[in-house]
């Protein structure tokens, strides 16, 4: 025999000793022999060049994803998981009900306080290509031959990047393909002239973003939305601006505008992954480890400042008296006109004044014997209907619109409208009614929550955006015990609510 295959032999046998006697020490909890021989433990003779090739296949190194809570919910069949990252800051919550679809959406919280339209311009910007995928449409490509598809949205406090697949394999797939172009997009010059604003060749304004804003600027319902906005917030407060972005300001938004809104806003600890579907959470957990380890040198650290999207920021003050303008707009049809009113309502946070308002939103609104609808709508025919919606917010914002009111009646019906709700408060409730509007609004719930992957995705996004980071908010999500006890309310209690 060689002296060659001789030394192999000695080395082999060498090493098969030094892991025996560390096995043994590691395993007998004896962690002070191996201090004071000055080694690690076992990780570190992976690590060694040579051996790291021997580690066996089973063994994974620890998830940097911290398991925050894991529950069931009393209503419908789903498993609700979220996790945060350490490394990172990135928060993931899984919504794991059975069903062919997996739906994900990339969030991430957009405060911004002008009308630039930067978070708007951004929702286009991320499909234009990352650091290593640097191909416009690349994204929807792999997606489509992954039996999958893209879409976002801009919202006034957030903007969401969506993911729809058969199944979890294709899923997992595009998950780090999308999560690259969402943290790291290539926001070229280029690009931004193309998408954002330009002139073209007959000299007209063009780009995508554009001409979606001109489509819709001045429209009845964007006028009027923004007016109340207007009246409602001051300059310091997020929630009064487009987010959109004004034609007159997308023409002067800048490159490095748009680059650091990014930089500000899009970091791993600002995103929220929410999945609803049948996940694998063990090749989720792994897939997402691999991500952040190579995005390390890209984002900024834990340690550098940030400060939480309307959370850290000013709140509105309260209203103190009533605020009436008019708003025009472009119409044919000089003969009708809308209303709309906003008040300032609980903090979405408190769940059962939050659940109250929806039931009370039903006594008042929710059908053709509902006090506004019967009186305003049925028997004096001052309005085609009456709609009404909720803004979850720290301070959330009801608003009533009567649709179809004549024009000259207009100021009249406003004023009818609020002493309808006076003489609600003055006398007792419909207390058989309101248990009735109770019970409906439960039934809706455990009705969408069973047919609907976005129940789960807008309760999960808005907990997000205002709840508390240690998920105790997140947790209300869990049973509908908030009906029970709004079952047990007098007709004191809900006069004074409404108060």
């Amino acid at each position: 025999m060689s002296p060659k295959h001789a030394n192999s032999q000695y080395a082999v046998a060498a090493v098969v000793a030094l892991l025996s006697i560390l096995a043994y020490c590691t395993l007998s909890n004896n962690g002070l022999i191996l201090q004071s021989l000055g080694i690690p433990g076992l990780d570190f003779l992976w690590s060694l060049p040579g051996l790291k090739h021997l580690k066996m296949p089973g063994e994974t190194s620890k998830s940097h994803f911290r398991k925050i809570q894991s529950f069931k919910t009393d209503y419908a069949p789903c498993t609700i998981t979220q996790y945060v990252s350490e490394r990172s800051g990135m928060q993931v919550v899984v919504a794991d009900r059975k069903g062919p679809k997996i739906n994900g959406y990339f969030t991430l919280a957009t405060e911004i306080f002008d009308d630039s339209g930067a978070p708007h311009t951004l929702e286009h910007l991320i499909f234009m290509g990352s650091k290593n995928y640097q191909y416009k449409g690349l994204l929807d490509k792999l997606s489509s031959r992954a039996y999958s598809s893209t879409n976002a949205w801009t919202a006034t406090d957030h903007t969401a990047y969506t993911l729809e697949t058969a199944g979890w394999d294709g899923f997992a797939q595009i998950l780090p393909v999308y999560l690259e172009h969402v943290i790291l997009p290539t926001i070229t010059d280029e690009g931004i002239v193309t998408e954002v604003w330009h002139i073209d060749g007959e000299g007209n304004d063009a780009g995508v973003v554009y001409s979606e804003m001109q489509a819709v600027q001045f429209r009845s319902s964007e006028i009027m939305d923004l007016k109340a906005r207007r009246l409602l917030y001051p300059e310091n407060v997020g929630f009064r601006y487009e987010t959109g972005g004004m034609t007159d300001a997308l023409r002067v938004l800048t490159p490095e505008r748009i680059r650091q809104f990014h930089r500000d806003m899009y970091q791993p600890r600002n995103l929220c992954l929410v999945i609803v579907g049948e996940v694998d959470q063990d090749n989720m957990l792994k897939i997402l480890d691999e991500f952040e380890e190579s995005i390390k040198d890209d984002i900024p650290s834990l340690d550098t400042p940030f400060k939480r999207p309307w959370i850290d920021s000013a709140q509105p003050p309260k209203i103190n008296e009533s605020k009436i303008v008019t708003a025009d707009f472009p119409e044919e049809d000089e003969s009708v006109g809308e209303i709309l009113v906003g008040f300032f309502g609980p903090n979405c946070n408190d769940l059962i004044t939050s659940s109250a308002l929806e039931v009370l939103l039903t006594y008042f609104c929710g059908s053709s014997v509902s006090i506004l609808e019967n009186i305003l709508v049925e028997r004096e025919e001052l309005a085609s209907s009456v709609s009404y919606w909720l803004d979850p917010r720290p301070n959330s914002v009801i608003w009533l619109q009567p649709t179809g009111v004549a024009t000259e009646k207009l100021e009249f019906v406003e004023k009818r409208l609020f002493e309808i709700l006076k003489e609600v408060v003055s006398k007792p409730l419909d207390m058989d009614y309101m248990r009735e509007c109770i019970r409906r609004e439960k039934r809706q719930v455990k009705y969408h929550a069973e047919t609907s992957e976005s129940f789960y995705a807008t309760n999960i996004i808005t907990d997000y955006l205002f709840g508390k980071r240690d998920g105790s908010t997140l947790k209300d999500l869990q049973n509908l015990s908030e009906y029970d006890t709004l079952e047990k309310w007098t007709d004191q209690e809900w006069r004074d609510f409404i108060s």
